[in-house]
């Protein structure tokens, strides 16, 4: 009875995906990026195009190398895209484009299409393999999708703070009154675009979420499914397919410490709020630690404390304080963080963690990984690692979960140098001899 169950389910399923005739379909919701909505369109056909052919036709996409044919395989006329709805779309503060859609193609169509273009296929699957196939191609879109969400956020999410300063009268620290202190207060507030970022990443995730029954679908094939709660305090439950799609957007999440600093205190001299980094500012009066909350418009985030010690001389200079919003300092693109850029060339860092592959399949995990339309990543060299570190880690940027990260050089003794990013270590180089798993971030150049 159970096994006649779980058929059921799968032809259930089938029915509802494929239809009642013999033309074979797939859904997928993906989202595009583009400097218009038009743009951003076509970007998330391509890709709903070019992942449905890997999960049902083959994994190899040199076809869509040309642009001409990549344009063709996308065109709504030709039949290889049935139907596409827009479930999110949105004008960012730069005044690109975003949207989310949710896509039906014609693998049949598809399939005739790349045939009639030279190209030898074979569609993958029998009747109860296309299900498996479907929920594959889910669970691979949904985490393309969040990929790209993070992403398209951390730019604007660098501007949805207002802050204000309070200074104290000097009080002096000595009996002699040579040195006194003045207590300085920055207030962190939330501002209208963190309205923005909230609902484009609420309706973005609402639109990737798994169906009632889908999640009972896989809930009856033993599969996981991952639920989550609610932002921006209007309560929802979401539920992803892939444990993954939860540690990418945990990398937002844990970017809030540099959104919240990107300012400067100016009186006489300029004091950065990153430099809490050496102690200056102390992190206070954070109403959510480790967890991140899209906050309403005016509410206080956080604030921040910093002692400033002057001499009598040094106050006599001293107008008053101001505080002001650094703006966007670190962008994404290229496929990831940018470590650095200079004439058009840079580095970039991937979003994510590679996991803990050992040592010597280390570089191998790197070279496969495809993040963000873009395939040749690479384990980083030392002197990589360390940028990254003094760059981005040390800002708060990029979800470091490991203590040390493995680069592709060696000493003489063939042990590996690794990078430290624990506060322990100082960002310390260090030798690494044993062949056990170790943290792994991958790196390209542009």
């Amino acid at each position: 009875m159970r096994i006649s169950f779980i058929l059921c389910c799968f032809l259930l399923t089938l029915q509802t995906l494929f239809g009642q005739g013999t033309e074979r379909t797939a859904s997928i919701t993906v989202s595009g990026h583009g400097k218009s909505k038009e743009e951003a369109e076509q970007t998330g056909l391509r890709s709903a195009i070019e992942q449905t052919f890997g999960a049902f036709i083959s994994s190899k996409t040199e076809v869509f190398n040309d642009q001409q044919v990549s344009d063709q395989i996308v065109s709504v006329t030709n039949g290889n895209i049935k139907s596409f709805k827009i479930v999110n779309e949105s004008q960012f503060p730069d005044g690109s484009w975003g949207v989310t859609l949710k896509v039906l193609v014609s693998v049949d169509k598809l399939t005739s299409f790349v045939e009639s273009k030279g190209v030898a296929v074979e569609f993958k699957g029998n009747m109860f393999a296309l299900n498996i196939r479907q929920q594959l191609l889910n669970e691979q879109a949904e985490i393309k999708a969040i990929q790209e969400l993070v992403g398209l956020l951390h730019e604007p999410m660098q501007t949805v703070y207002d802050f204000e300063i309070t200074s104290s009268d000097p009080v002096s620290m000595d009996k002699e009154s040579k040195n006194w202190k003045i207590e300085l207060k920055v207030i962190a507030k939330a501002n209208k675009n963190m309205s923005f970022c909230a609902n484009y990443f609420l309706k973005t995730l609402q639109s990737l979420s798994m169906s009632e029954e889908e999640v009972k679908s896989y809930l009856s094939l033993k599969k996981k499914v991952y639920e989550y709660g609610s932002w921006h305090n209007i309560e929802c439950h979401l539920f992803l397919r892939n444990e993954r799609s939860k540690v990418i957007l945990d990398g937002l999440f844990n970017n809030k410490d540099y959104y919240t600093r990107i300012f400067t205190v100016q009186s006489d001299k300029t004091i950065s709020g990153l430099d809490k980094i050496k102690g200056q500012f102390i992190w206070a009066d954070l109403n959510h630690p480790w967890r991140f909350k899209f906050s309403k418009e005016g509410e206080i985030v956080t604030t921040f404390r910093y002692t400033d010690v002057r001499t009598l001389a040094e106050i006599e200079k001293i107008t008053g304080y101001k505080v002001t919003p650094d703006g966007v300092q670190s962008l994404f693109k290229h496929g990831g963080y940018v470590v650095y850029e200079e004439n058009g060339h840079g580095l970039v860092c991937a979003i994510e963690d590679q996991g803990n592959p050992k040592k010597d399949e280390a570089a191998a995990v790197c070279k496969k990984l495809d993040l963000n339309g873009y395939s040749d990543w690479r384990l980083p060299t030392i002197e990589e690692l360390k940028l990254v570190y003094s760059k981005i880690g040390i800002a708060g940027i990029g979800n470091f979960r490991q203590p040390s990260y493995l680069s592709s050089n060696v000493d003489q003794k063939g042990c590996s140098l690794i990078q430290t990013f624990s506060w322990i270590y100082s960002g310390k180089i260090q030798t690494y001899c044993f062949s056990s798993n170790i943290g792994v971030r991958a790196v390209r150049t542009f």
